[in-house]
């Protein structure tokens, strides 16, 4: 069974999102790769790096009739009062302006879609976010030196989330 048909009968979902060719954007991506090969991964859990297309795997987990119980997202954003590198847990309703929408090519997946699997789905759902130093708005490949050195507490924090019977104590 391939990743993306895991989506539907999975317990847990984690998507990386964002744009590795943009800066910090790429941090989503690469937490997904690194935790999707990690040996404590649970079982039950399907991790992808949704890159841009987060809104599309989404729309499909709305319309399938088995849906996860939790679903984390993962995600760079620029706010204002943390540090480059910070990692922190968001609600929905906390997205960032700029990150509810998506008609940008490296812009959040639809807030609305994440909003309608927690309300009408019943799915947990959690972005854990990353403070990014820099997503710039030229190509520039690689993450910072901060938002790198975030890569491995973000797995580990995944991986407790992951394991947790209930997914909702976040």
């Amino acid at each position: 069974m391939n990743e993306r048909s895991r989506l539907f009968s999975a317990t847990s979902v984690v998507l990386g999102c964002g744009n590795t060719l943009f800066g910090d954007d790429g941090f989503g991506p690469a937490v997904a790769q690194a935790l999707a090969v990690h040996p404590l991964c649970p079982a039950g859990a399907c991790v992808l790096d949704a890159g841009t297309g987060a809104s599309d795997l989404l729309f499909d987990v709305v319309l399938s009739p088995q849906k996860p119980r939790a679903l984390f997202i993962v995600d760079a954003v620029q706010m204002s009062g943390r540090a480059s590198g910070e990692l922190f847990w968001l609600s929905i309703e906390e997205l960032p302006t700029p990150k509810r929408a998506d008609f940008l090519m490296h812009q959040f997946p639809s807030a609305d879609l994440l909003r309608e699997l927690a309300e009408e789905g019943g799915v947990q759902v959690a972005v854990l976010a990353v403070q990014a130093m820099t997503i710039p708005d030229h190509v520039a490949v690689g993450l910072s030196q901060p938002v790198a050195a975030a890569l491995p507490r973000a797995i580990e924090e995944l991986l407790r989330v992951l394991g947790l019977e209930d997914p909702t104590v976040l």
